[in-house]
């Protein structure tokens, strides 16, 4: 199973808990995404991508539950779903030791120290399973995030040029970073 701890933090703004998400937080977790996917274009989805059902996500929160190699955690600000943190890892036996994960937060919640807090007890959890190599794809003109992945020990690794288009004729580099563990 698995499961991560709850972590409790104090926080400016209020008290932050940090734990794997459960199942009767399905709805609010729908409501999270659908509202973050409508702040910022770093995200994959466009507005309005995001179509599933609460037993859609309920099934989805039972999937990582039972994974042995993956984890899905939400951050809580007084009560409120304001953060997630996914890492799905390989079960191909030559890629086991690696897994990538995505993280998201309500924008007004941004500069808090929620984002480190969230990359912290993931990062935690894969080391504690052992997991050598963990990699994630940024959109290379976000600054912030790219600066707190390397506050963690991620390197840039690659570059996906026109790897997301954004309409009207723009598109985005992303870039590959990634944390390897001896």
């Amino acid at each position: 199973m698995a499961l991560v701890e709850r972590q409790v933090y104090d926080i400016d703004i209020g008290k932050l808990i940090i734990e794997s998400a459960r199942i009767d937080e399905a709805k609010e977790i729908i409501i999270f995404v659908k509202a973050v996917d409508n702040e910022t274009d770093y995200l994959m989805r466009e507005t309005g991508e995001f179509n599933i059902s609460i037993e859609e996500e309920k099934e989805f929160i039972r999937d990582k539950e039972k994974s042995y190699n993956s984890i899905f955690l939400t951050a809580k600000v007084n009560g409120k779903i304001v953060g997630t943190i996914g890492f799905s890892g390989n079960s191909l036996k030559r890629y086991r030791h690696k897994g990538q994960f995505g993280i998201a937060i309500l924008k007004d919640y941004w500069n808090y120290g929620i984002g480190s807090k969230m990359l912290s007890v993931m990062l935690d959890w894969a080391d504690k399973n052992e997991f050598k190599k963990i990699t994630l794809e940024v959109d290379d003109i976000n600054e912030k995030a790219i600066k707190l992945y390397q506050k963690f020990g991620f390197e840039i690794e690659g570059k996906l040029k026109n790897d997301k288009y954004l309409g009207n004729g723009e598109y985005r580099d992303s870039l590959i970073m990634a944390r390897l563990k001896d």
